[in-house]
């Protein structure tokens, strides 16, 4: 770049950038990556679940060593974390299902 050349002006990428998204190829949903697909779907669900376990175990642990009830609070928070994650799990792929069904 010389002293002389100025770079592109902000305005001209708005209207190219505007003019792209308005193109035939800016539709939502497409291609592999789609965000409804199968594969989506079941990696969402399976990693609601092992979050909620994770972190139900985590929390658990840590409040046994605070308190010395080992191993008491690690089982109730883990399952108690299972269940969150398979009940946002669940909320995932009704939420998903609801949105297939409109036209």
């Amino acid at each position: 770049m010389t002293g002389n050349d100025k770079p592109p002006s902000f305005d001209d990428f708005d209207a190219r950038l505007a003019k792209m998204n308005k193109g035939p190829d800016a539709r939502k949903g497409s291609g592999s990556g789609a965000k409804n697909s199968g594969w989506g779907q079941g990696l969402q669900a399976g990693i609601e679940i092992l979050t909620g376990v994770g972190v139900g175990a985590l929390i658990g642990y840590g409040l046994d060593s605070w308190f010395g009830t080992r191993p008491w609070l690690s089982i109730v928070l883990f399952v108690l974390g299972g269940a969150a994650g398979l009940l946002n799990a669940y909320r995932h792929l009704q939420q998903t299902a609801n949105t297939k069904d409109e036209p």
